[in-house]
């Protein structure tokens, strides 16, 4: 199965790829703060990014936790709250992706060409 995330415009994408090129080896995590774990989300499932409206790449999901104290990135020193955390890790997949505006979060994704080519479209994605 596949998700998809966004990743917000205000955090510029040159910066993000720094958080990425750091836990490529697997040795350090990404964690993406959530309202909810969607029930059908597991370990290994493919997780999407969005960034300024384009399908930037994939990761693999490394973890599903909820953290019970807040704690500290340790690559960008931010402070994050208690709560649900969705974990990747690993190389990062860079596709060339369509355009995907319109929403924040996360949210199930077929990235298979049909797909994309009836959201191109204008067709409501299932």
């Amino acid at each position: 199965m596949a998700w998809l995330i966004t990743i917000p415009k205000t955090t510029p994408w040159a910066e993000y790829q720094k958080e990425l090129a750091a836990v490529a080896d697997g040795s350090q995590v990404m964690n993406y703060k959530t309202r909810y774990i969607p029930e059908k989300m597991k370990k290994g499932d493919r997780c999407y990014l969005v960034h300024d409206g384009r399908v930037r790449g994939w990761m693999e999901i490394v973890g599903l936790v909820e953290r019970e104290e807040p704690w500290t990135c340790t690559t960008t020193g931010t402070r994050w709250p208690a709560g649900k955390y969705i974990q990747r890790a690993g190389p990062f997949h860079k596709v060339d992706g369509p355009a995907y505006t319109g929403f924040r979060g996360i949210r199930e994704y077929d990235p298979t060409p049909e797909r994309v080519a009836r959201r191109w479209l204008g067709e409501r994605a299932v």
